[in-house]
Parts: structure tokens; C-alpha cells; sequence
């Protein structure tokens, strides 16, 4: 047959790759929870299967910020991140509730404007309904758009029952507007051949294209490997979905109460969805008005889908009693899991069941008890019920709807449209007072141009470079990732410290930029956001930044050092661990990653994310440090005169978690069993070791076989680590290691306590010997083994990083994405808010296994600096399988928090309720964190002798089984 020109346009056309443009406001607003969401995603998902066939781009509505960075998220792996784009709609609410404004006509524009600047060959409607109780701003094409436009019906459901869904004008005049958009289509595409008969129907059309519905490739998968059936017991008839008015639940009672008693005694309803706690209790009751027993309905709640594939083949029959649906999924994953089922002969539930005898009259409780009776009397044939499932899979695939829906596109004349017809301008109607605010609405409208970037946070250490550690790591990086002068094409360091902003330098010199508008820092689609400094002091401004760059798509990668605040709380200042916390919470909010300074830090990360069930996926990723001796000499100077006893060292500011205090406890005990061995602190006096510096200072063996070195330069410490016999690392808690590392640059051996990160780095130790956190006799019992072993040969200096190769990983990690791990959650919430970070609050009164614990006494008491109180820490293991967290409800009840009672000597409460100790973050189970009770020096003055450390759930009760420790 001779072809038609058309016919050889089509033929053109399909070998050619088509640009697809959707709109993807249904995956921020409230339809992403339900089936039109699921729907777009899942032809979004099958589509982009489909290779160079199809380019797929989607836009995103930034007046949505949060909605937007979790469709962003749920987009990923789909939808490649440079082709997402962002435009910023000004609608006022939702067009019910405020009305066609100028301001939603204008935002209608500016979406034409922003498509028509992309430049697809066929742009989609995803859900033109959008909008109704939203800012969402739907595409509805249009005498502006220049691209050609296709949009899909999924039901006619509020015109079929205008008096359920349009109660005022507004609504009225909403849903007609929207209705009529379909005529201005090129094409319309229908989920069901019931949709497309419904939009011939209401808007005569005659451009639809019935494409279907498919069951999705990760519910077969399932259905296919989890053989395993619900845990619920008996036979149950099930229900999936929502309570909405046109889902007809009020008929499955009056059916249930309709059937046998026999079999009324042995059937159970289970109802899967989430639903709020009101809606149950009025069901409840409403099942009980029948005469029915409230044991017999059993609510579910919201499941994930391995959950609903075993409650469907645990079903006896599924019933969907809609007075109308425009296609039915629930019905559709029933059949292809085996399980009959029974829907009312309404919408296009029909098409998918296709057997009579599971129909009935959705306004008869009397039909649908007859159905149940016939399914539970075995009537359906489980051969036929296999068959039906296969063919359903079969029918209903959305590679089929994917078909249709490229040779659907295909058929459209996809050459660019004609001018439009009027311009913009005219279309916008300024008014002149207003001239500034459409004009950025239209800018904000325009497609942003991928342009990678690599922006590193260095406001803590530009603005008050403390010489702290972390603030060495920032120097260290920058001057060796910005080098002066700068080549550093797309790299800046970055800087905010109030409200004005963010602004930039590409070089490294120790001083804050300027704040003027030539450097100032505006997020960009393409940039990656390094959080490379100790923010927590400014994590109150930063996600002014944060937020818009996450939305456009940006990687926001936070550095993690330690968790040593809200691990070791007691080790550290009072404010830091809140202070820590606070920041923490924000990073894991804004962040797609962190990075760590070691792998064990990487894997503790990993463990809290796990356990506090972190709703979002989370790369990470770890680097190593630089050596500040790695570029140094490779022969260390070594001392005038030869020491002739053993010596070790300690290299570290003095405090708490440091350990000195158990080393120096060690030593006495060496000391007294006739050793002859020097301990040599070189560190600088931190806070919280007043105590510790006097009792040094003031020790019999200070300036003989105990020496402390404040202040000393690099040429001094290297003379000490030559001159010593060992290192030794006490620290109750870590990020990293350095002076183990700095001991193996000089081929000494470390004797460290047991933890993760000192395992791992000292493996670069010329020897490594470990010894019990916090234990002073397990390191005396490890440092006479190590005089009494054997010497073996000295191995070369092991190859450490210096700070140049150090940052380079650095960037292969957060650039080159060479991340360690990427967290999955088990049950993904990809639409929680920002703010929800898993289980982080309290929110039911603890049983008692949910309270088992230990309490160890570790150290003290002892003065605190200003000497008004004395400390005592105390280690607490979470034994049960609760995550535990101080913050409870708003009224501050249910948190769980360290108290203390103060005694005297004969055992009376002096003071029975002091002050709590708040857990930081969370204590998950299994986890032990160290925790302080401080007591004030008053107390001990009116005859305090002891104060028992115990656990309290507020306004609940105390654990029980205090901890009693000697004042």
C-alpha cells in the first residue's frame, strides 16, 4: 500500500529519540500518596526502560520546597538529576479555596514559558487536576504553548457525583475549568476504556487514547519470591485503600452481617491503608452497630508493599465495593496474587475482573454477602485463579502502556507548533507597580544550565581559627585545594555567618571574603555543597542556602568528624553536645551525604541511620587525614642524650575522653610494682582537667618519671617521638587517630584502647596492642607484655597521605562520588518531611523490657574547673530493643533522661529529684553512650555522702535499680 505523507511523517518521527516533557507537581502534592502518583511514577519508570527511544524531562514547582526535594529523591534513578528542572510558581493556595487569581493565570504563563524555553517535541500533563487545595500550578497548554501537548484522564468521578465533590461555585467552577482544558489537548490519554468512554462523555472529546494501567516490575518481583502468606490468623476478607466517601466501605458491615452465623464467627475483615485514628474508631463502631464482633476487624495500618503481597495471598478474597474507580489497582494486585476478587460492577473494575460471578451491585450489602458466602464455600476455581493471575500480569504490564503510549506520541505531529498566538507580555497584564515581581516570576521560570560547581564551607575556621583540630583539617584541605595563585576552574571556598548570604573565594588565604555582590554565592542546579567546616555554631542560616540547592538539585555532602558529643557527652563541654546535636539533625535533614575522616566513623554512622530507621537514602562515604609529618624529614631528630628507661608518650590536649587520667592510674600502679618507666603528656590544658593538671603537677614523680610538655614545636615533638619506646592512646571515644598515625610515620609502636577507629588506623603501627576502654589495670597489665615481648624487626615507615593526597581523596569521594556505602531504608518514607528523621522521640510509655539497661560507674567524682560541683561519669547500655531519646511529646513528657538522688550517710533523700542529664541524640539498642551527673559542692556541706544515677522515662516513673556511688 502506498504511504500517506502522514504515514511517512510517523515512520520519520519513530527513529528519531523523542523528548518528553512532564509535569511532576502530582509527585509533590497530596496525589503523590495516593494512586495518580503512583501511577505517573510508575510510567515515568517504564518509559525511561525504553533507552535513546525516549528523553524524558520533568519539572518541579519550588513554591512546594520540601515536596520538591522528595520528588527529586523518588525521581532519582529514573530521571537523570540534569534533566530535572525547577520553575517557582506564585499561585496565592489552592484555586478552590482562592479562585482563578491573576497570580495563578500569571503562573500558568510562566510554566507555558518554561516548557516552551526546554523545547520538547511533546510536552505531558501528568494531572491537569492539580491544584485544587495547593499552590500546585498544573500545565494546561494553551494559545502560548509553541510544543505540542498530551495529558491523561484518569476519571470523571466529581462530575458523576457533583453533589459529593462540588458543594460551592468554587469547586464547581474549579473542576469545569480544568474539565474543559482537555479540549485544548493534542492528546488524551486514558487510564481505562471506562475513562476514555467518560471523557467522551463530558467533553465530547475525540483525542484520547486508551494506554491502560500496569501492574508494577516490583510487585511481581515480589509476589513472585515471597512465597510467605500474611501472620494473621483464620480466613479474612481484605480490604485495600482509603475511607473517602465514594469507596463505599459503609456496605462490607451491613454485607458481614448478612452471612451465616457460622461463618459470621469465623471470618475476619482486615482493612490495609492508613488511616487516622477518628476514621477507625467511627468504623469500629459502625461494624459493632451490626451486631458484629469487634474481634473480628483488624486494622492493618499502613503497610509496604511486601507486607500487602502477603496480606492479599493470605486473603480469602479481596472486596472493593467503590461506588466508582477509574481503574481499580488494588483489584488488579489481588488477581495477580491468586486471591479472588469481588468488586462492585461500577467504573472500570469490571474490566479488570472479567468474571461475573465475583460482581455485585455496589448498593447491595445483600449481593456482596452472597459473593462472600460463594468465595468461602470454595466455589472459585484455584486453577482459573492462576490462569487469571498470569494473564493479568500479562495484559497489564506497563511495558504494554509504555508501547502505547510512545506510538501514541509518535503519532502526533511533533514538529514545533505554530507562534503563539499573542504575546507574553500582553498575556501577563502588568500593572506597573507590579512590573518587578512578574518580571522575577519569569525569570524564576526560565531552565537553569547544568554547570558544576564544588562549594567548600569554611565559615568556622575564616571566621575564628581556633587551631582546634577540625579547624587544621579545613586549613590543611583548602590550602592544598585552593593553592595560590588559583587554577581552581568551578571550586570556591565558601562562607556565611548571619542572614546576608553566602559569598565566595577561589583561593585560600586565612581571611573571610568580602561580602560584596561580585562574590556572592546563589545555589545552582550542578553544584556540589561541602560542609567541609565545624558548622553546628551557624546551622541555624545555613538551610536559607541549603533548601533552594537541594531543590535545583544540588549535592549537599555534610563532614562528619566524630560522634564523640552525642556518644561521650560527658567527655565533652556542657554545650557542646546540644549544640552538636542540634547541627547533626540539620545535616542529616538537608544532606545527601556525608563524608567522614575514617571508616569507622563511616560505619557508626551507618549503624544510627539503621537503628533510628532514617527514612531516606543516605550515600557515605570516608577519606583519610593528612600527616603533618608525612612531608617531613625522613630521619627524625633525635635526642642529645640516650634515655635509659622506657618511655611513653601521649600526644593531645588534655581532656576528658583522652584518657590521661587512666593512664596516669596505670602508671602509679606500675610505678609501685617497681617499674621503671617514664610517661611523657605533650598537650596543651583543655577544659574539664583542672583536676587532673593540679594532680599532675603536684605528683611525687612529676619532673622524674612523669613529664607534661604544654607548648612545644614540631622539631621538639618529633625529638619525643624518637626518643620514645611507645605511644600511648587512652581515649574513651574518637574520629580519627592522628598521633597513631604521626607514631607510625616514625616507626613506633602503639599501645591504644579498644575502639573502631584506632583498630583501624593503627594497622599503619609498626606494632599495635589494645587494651579495655577506660580500664587503667588493663593498660598496666598491656604495657608490662609489651616490655616483656619479644622485639621484632622494625618495619619501614608506613606511606601515609600527606595533606596534598589527603585532599585530592577528598574530592574523588565527594566529586567523583567513589562513596563506601549508600544507606537504604528497609521501609522508604521518600515523602516525610525534612524534619523527620526516624525514630528520634519518645512517643509511648516503655514496658519493662523496653527499659533494660546498665548503669557502670567510669570515673569520678572529681571537681568540675569553677569547683562549685563535682562530676561523676557513667557509662548507659540501651539492653533493650527500643531506640531511647530525651525528647518526648511538646509537654516534655516521655523522654527518657539520667537522674540522680543525693543521700547522706545513713541512706535519706537529702534531695530527691535534681536536675536531668539529657540523652544528645538518641541511644539506640545495644549502644552504650557516657553520660555525667553533676552534683553540687552544697550538697556534700550539709552532709551529702552518696548519689544514686538512675534512669527516668518523664512523667512516667524511674527506671528502678539506681547506681549508688560514693561522694
Amino acid at each position: 500500500m502506498e504511504q500517506t505523507p502522514e504515514d511517512r511523517t510517523v515512520e520519520m518521527n519513530q527513529d528519531q529519540s523523542l523528548r518528553l516533557w512532564v509535569d511532576g507537581q502530582c509527585l509533590q502534592t497530596h496525589s503523590r500518596m495516593r494512586g495518580i502518583g503512583r501511577y505517573v511514577l510508575d510510567l515515568l519508570r517504564s518509559l525511561s526502560l525504553r533507552g535513546s527511544e525516549i528523553e524524558l524531562l520533568v519539572s518541579l514547582n519550588a513554591a512546594m520546597p520540601e515536596s520538591a526535594i522528595a520528588a527529586r529523591s523518588l525521581l532519582s534513578g529514573i530521571v537523570p538529576a540534569d534533566r530535572i528542572h525547577v520553575w517557582h510558581g506564585r499561585a496565592e493556595g489552592g484555586e478552590v479555596d482562592f479562585g482563578y487569581t491573576t497570580w495563578r493565570n500569571r503562573s500558568e504563563i510562566a510554566l507555558v514559558h518554561h516548557v516552551n524555553q526546554l523545547g520538547p517535541d511533546v510536552a505531558l500533563s501528568a494531572s491537569p487536576f492539580e491544584g485544587s487545595r495547593d499552590p500546585a500550578v498544573p500545565y494546561l497548554a494553551g494559545p502560548l504553548a509553541a510544543v505540542r501537548t498530551a495529558a491523561i484522564f484518569y476519571d470523571a468521578i466529581p462530575f458523576r457525583f457533583p453533589d459529593k465533590y462540588m458543594l460551592d461555585s468554587g469547586e464547581r467552577e474549579y473542576f469545569y475549568r480544568r474539565l474543559s482544558a482537555y479540549k485544548n489537548f493534542d492528546l488524551a490519554l486514558t487510564i481505562s476504556e471506562f475513562s476514555s468512554k467518560e471523557l467522551r462523555h463530558f467533553v465530547k472529546a475525540t483525542n484520547d487514547l486508551h494506554i491502560g494501567t500496569g501492574i508494577s516490575n516490583s510487585f511481581v518481583d515480589l509476589l513472585k519470591s515471597d512465597a510467605k502468606r500474611s501472620d494473621i490468623a483464620g480466613d479474612y476478607i481484605l480490604y485495600v485503600g482509603g475511607f473517602d466517601w465514594r469507596k463505599n466501605i459503609a456496605v462490607i458491615p451491613a454485607a458481614f452481617s448478612r452471612i451465616s452465623k457460622s461463618l459470621k464467627g469465623a471470618l475476619k475483615f482486615v482493612i490495609a491503608g492508613d488511616i487516622p485514628p477518628q476514621l477507625e474508631r467511627e468504623y469500629s463502631n459502625l461494624w459493632v452497630s451490626f451486631g458484629l464482633a469487634d474481634s473480628r476487624i483488624v486494622f492493618a495500618g499502613a503497610i509496604d508493599d511486601k507486607e500487602l503481597v502477603r496480606l492479599y495471598k493470605g486473603a480469602l478474597a479481596l472486596v472493593q465495593p467503590s461506588f466508582m474507580e477509574g481503574f481499580g489497582l488494588t483489584v488488579l494486585e489481588a488477581i495477580a496474587c491468586g486471591t479472588p476478587a469481588i468488586a462492585a460492577r461500577a467504573g472500570a473494575l469490571p474490566e479488570i475482573v472479567r468474571d461475573e460471578s465475583l460482581l455485585f451491585d455496589p448498593a447491595s450489602p445483600s449481593e456482596l454477602a452472597e459473593k462472600i458466602e460463594a468465595v468461602a464455600a470454595g466455589k472459585p476455581n484455584k486453577r482459573k485463579l492462576k490462569e487469571l493471575a498470569r494473564d493479568r500480569i500479562d495484559v497489564f504490564s506497563w511495558d504494554r502502556v509504555a508501547n502505547r503510549v510512545v506510538q501514541g506520541l509518535h503519532k502526533l505531529d511533533c514538529r514545533p507548533g505554530p507562534p503563539p498566538s499573542g504575546g507574553i507580555i500582553e498575556a501577563l497584564q502588568v500593572k506597573k507597580e507590579e512590573g518587578q515581581e512578574v518580571a522575577t516570576l519569569m525569570a524564576l521560570a526560565e531552565p537553569e544550565t547544568v554547570r558544576q560547581r564544588l562549594l567548600v564551607d569554611a565559615s568556622s575556621t575564616l571566621i575564628d581559627d581556633g587551631k582546634s583540630g577540625i579547624q587544621r583539617v579545613v586549613r590543611r584541605i583548602c590550602e592544598n585545594m585552593f593553592p595560590r595563585p588559583s587554577k581552581n576552574e568551578g571550586k570556591y571556598i565558601s562562607f556565611c555567618n548571619d542572614e546576608s548570604g553566602w559569598y565566595c573565594t577561589s583561593e585560600w588565604t586565612g581571611r573571610q571574603p568580602p561580602k560584596q555582590a561580585s562574590n556572592r554565592l546563589l545555589p545552582r542546579a550542578g553544584d556540589t555543597v561541602l560542609m567541609l567546616d565545624s558548622s553546628w555554631l551557624f546551622h541555624g542560616v545555613h538551610p536559607g542556602f541549603l533548601r533552594p540547592a537541594r531543590i535545583k538539585g544540588a549535592e549537599v555532602i555534610s563532614c562528619l568528624y566524630d560522634t564523640v558529643p552525642i556518644r561521650s557527652a560527658a567527655f565533652c563541654h556542657e554545650g557542646m553536645p546540644p549544640a552538636f546535636s542540634a547541627w547533626f539533625q540539620t545535616a542529616l535533614a538537608y544532606s545527601t551525604g556525608f563524608v567522614c575522616i575514617s571508616r569507622a566513623v563511616a560505619d557508626e554512622l551507618l549503624d544510627l541511620l539503621t537503628s533510628i530507621q532514617f527514612p531516606r537514602p543516605m550515600k557515605v562515604g570516608y577519606w583519610q587525614l593528612g600527616a603533618d609529618f608525612a612531608n617531613g624529614a625522613s630521619k627524625p631528630i633525635h635526642q642529645g642524650k640516650e634515655v635509659m628507661r622506657p618511655r611513653f608518650l601521649m600526644v593531645g590536649t588534655l581532656e576528658p575522653r583522652k584518657g590521661h587520667r587512666v593512664a596516669l592510674d596505670a602508671f602509679e600502679t606500675l610505678w609501685a610494682d617497681g617499674f621503671d618507666i617514664e610517661l611523657v603528656i605533650v598537650g596543651k590544658i583543655g577544659w574539664g582537667t583542672s583536676y587532673l593538671a593540679d594532680r599532675i603537677s603536684r605528683h611525687a614523680e612529676f619532673g622524674k618519671r612523669l613529664h607534661m610538655h604544654a607548648n612545644i614545636g614540631d622539631d621538639d615533638l618529633r625529638a619525643l617521638y624518637d626518643g620514645s619506646d611507645a605511644l600511648i592512646a587512652a581515649s574513651f571515644a574518637e574520629g580519627f587517630g592522628l598521633p597513631i598515625v604521626e607514631a607510625g610515620h616514625f616507626g613506633k609502636p602503639v599501645l591504644a584502647s579498644d575502639i573502631p577507629v584506632f583498630r583501624e588506623v593503627g594497622k599503619g603501627a609498626a606494632e599495635a596492642h589494645f587494651f579495655e576502654v577506660g580500664s587503667s589495670a588493663a593498660l598496666a597489665t598491656t604495657v608490662r607484655n609489651f616490655l616483656k615481648r619479644t622485639v621484632t624487626a622494625k618495619l619501614d615507615n608506613p606511606l601515609w597521605p600527606t595533606w596534598a593526597e589527603s585532599a585530592a581523596q577528598l574530592e574523588s569521594v565527594v566529586v567523583g562520588q567513589k562513596w563506601y556505602k549508600t544507606y537504604q531504608p528497609v521501609a522508604p518514607r521518600p515523602f516525610a518531611p525534612l524534619s523527620d528523621l526516624g525514630l528520634t522521640r519518645m512517643t509511648t510509655i516503655l514496658g519493662e523490657e523496653q527499659r533494660a539497661h546498665r548503669l557502670e560507674h567510669v570515673e569520678g567524682p572529681y571537681a568540675t574547673d569553677d569547683g562549685a560541683a563535682v562530676k561523676i561519669v557513667v557509662s548507659v547500655t540501651n539492653l533493650s530493643s527500643t531506640v531511647w531519646s530525651s525528647l518526648g511529646s511538646a509537654h516534655g513528657r516521655l523522654g527518657i533522661t539520667l537522674g540522680s538522688h543525693v543521700l547522706d550517710g545513713a541512706g535519706r533523700f537529702l534531695e530527691y529529684d535534681n536536675p536531668r542529664t539529657n540523652i544528645p541524640f538518641v541511644l539506640a539498642p545495644g549502644d552504650t553512650i557516657y553520660l555525667a551527673v553533676n552534683v553540687l559542692q552544697s550538697w556534700k556541706e550539709r552532709g551529702a555522702e552518696f548519689v544514686d544515677i538512675e534512669l527516668v522515662q518523664e512523667s512516667v516513673s524511674w527506671f528502678g535499680k539506681p547506681l549508688r556511688v560514693t561522694l
